[in-house]
């Protein structure tokens, strides 16, 4: 299968440095993780988290690793996300950038499935970028609300 890519721009309504320290931190990265069994932080870069999807395509639990090998604060992040579970591996690269905006902080994304092994390879790339895109959307969503409450 090819990869899937995704990407993206977002407006949030606070200053770059603020959008930033929510992005790269870990404890509020694992409360806006959908579908959350459990989650231990490994270091000041790294999550390590189980989680349960509620897809039907992939039933029981994922191990899921997040890591921030290249931080420029208040700028740029890069994520790795690999996760694994029984007849699934996956592998995922993410960039983010964030300028100052009218607004608050424009942060622009992308990100790509660079592996992507097991049964749920076998899929359709519709059905699984729909997956993805809904666990996206939602990660936006909880970013948001987090920036809003200032919690």
């Amino acid at each position: 299968m090819a990869n899937l890519k995704f990407g993206g721009e977002e407006e949030f309504a606070a200053p770059p440095h603020e959008v930033y320290r929510r992005l790269t931190d870990l404890d509020a990265l694992a409360a806006s993780i959908p579908d959350l069994v459990t989650s231990q932080r490994i270091d000041e870069r790294t999550l390590e988290a189980v989680v349960r999807p509620g897809f039907s395509f992939l039933r029981g639990t994922l191990k899921m690793r997040v890591t921030f090998p290249e931080l420029e604060p208040t700028t740029k992040a890069k994520m790795l996300i690999s996760a694994q579970g029984i007849g699934v591996t996956m592998g995922v690269v993410s960039l983010m950038q964030l300028t100052s905006s009218v607004t608050g902080t424009k942060l622009t994304w992308e990100a790509e499935v660079t592996e992507l092994k097991g049964l749920v390879s076998t899929l359709s790339g519709g059905l699984i970028k729909a997956a993805a895109e809904q666990v996206i959307r939602h990660g936006w969503g909880q970013l948001h609300k987090q920036l809003e409450n200032k919690g």
